[in-house]
């Protein structure tokens, strides 16, 4: 005869009979990121296969956030910046 069974599901698919192990599955597909965030709030993802002065390694995320999304301050922010760093 059927009967009622409760499962507790993780989102990766997995099915489970009890929550414990549902949660445990669930925490283990838990990853910490990295982000820069700039004064203004621009959060730009650091990603840790790249090289770090590269558009997503550290340093280059870190200028990445502190830029401005529109374009007329950004190119004026650039010149400053390439004008403190002698270039």
């Amino acid at each position: 005869m059927a009967h009622v069974e409760t499962w507790w599901s993780c989102r990766c698919g997995a099915r489970y009979g009890t929550q414990k192990e549902a949660i445990n599955c669930a925490i283990s597909h838990v990853r910490s990121e990295q982000w820069a965030v700039g004064k203004g709030g621009k959060a730009v993802r650091i990603f840790e296969n790249h090289a770090p002065n590269s558009q997503h390694g550290i340093n280059g995320a870190l200028r990445e956030a502190d830029l401005s999304d529109f374009v007329e301050e950004r190119r004026r922010q650039l010149a400053e910046m390439e004008e403190k760093n002698g270039g």
